[in-house]
């Protein structure tokens, strides 16, 4: 049986979104801004809703959710602080509901292959500008990818190279035994390529499809994925904190 389904957000990745969800749900409703959100949820008899807004939205919309006791799925990441996603999953667990944060990456089968002491993520992709919020639209995924080797980091620094002109962009981290993770970042190629210690991230599946049935079906691990969120969270705020920059 399909579960009863709304979507807030009507941007390009919203409308991505509402491609699959039109398969695999019913999907009751689909918004954008919009001030009626909870009348909508509460009309509707809705098991889960997918918030696919502006990160700075996130909190509020997955709290308003979450307080009556709907199931979210929420696109990364879930808020910008630790205090705030915390918050948010000691509500979900109080309520009963469920809370997954979309970890795309975490549905690739390829592994890259892990040298012992340096580890290489290269990404080319057109993006239109370079705004504040580029760690948690790109770097996020490879933050994801590499999770069960930077969450064993007891302390590190880390040191950012960037040229706006050409939209290059290179975060160089070294950790207190000396292992390394270079992340380079080529913004302004229209040819897309990405890459792990040489290994082309890609995949043939529907991955984004076999996610979002994954949760529907509540065939995932929720209380991994949360905690896995606020980790990333930490992380890319503590990159933020120490970086060093270089031209």
């Amino acid at each position: 049986m399909k579960l009863n389904v709304g979507l807030i957000g009507k941007g390009n990745w919203g409308k991505i979104i509402e491609k699959k969800l039109n398969t695999l749900s019913n999907l009751k409703f689909v918004c954008g801004k919009k001030k009626s959100y909870l009348k909508l949820i509460k009309s509707s008899n809705i098991h889960w809703v997918f918030i696919v807004t502006p990160n700075k939205t996130h909190y509020k919309l997955v709290k308003m959710c979450l307080d009556n006791k709907v199931n979210v799925f929420c696109e990364k990441p879930l808020c910008l602080t630790t205090i705030q996603a915390k918050e948010l999953i000691k509500i979900a667990k109080k309520n009963k509901v469920k809370l997954f944060i979309s970890d795309l990456y975490n549905f690739y089968t390829n592994k890259f292959k892990k040298n012992e002491s340096t580890t290489e993520v290269y990404r080319s992709k057109f993006v239109n500008g370079l705004d504040n919020e580029f760690f948690f639209r790109l770097m996020y995924h490879d933050i994801s990818i590499l999770y069960k080797h930077l969450n064993k980091l007891i302390s590190f620094t880390c040191q950012i190279f960037q040229n706006n002109l050409e939209k290059k962009f290179q975060l160089v981290i070294v950790s207190s035994n000396k292992k390394r993770f270079t992340f380079f970042y080529d913004l302004k190629s229209k040819k897309k390529k990405h890459l792990i210690n040489d290994l082309q991230i890609k995949s043939k599946k529907d991955i984004l499809k076999e996610m979002i049935n994954n949760v529907l079906k509540k065939r995932v691990n929720y209380y991994q994925n949360n905690q896995k969120a606020i980790f990333i969270i930490k992380f890319i705020n503590e990159i933020k904190k120490k970086a060093k920059y270089a031209n």
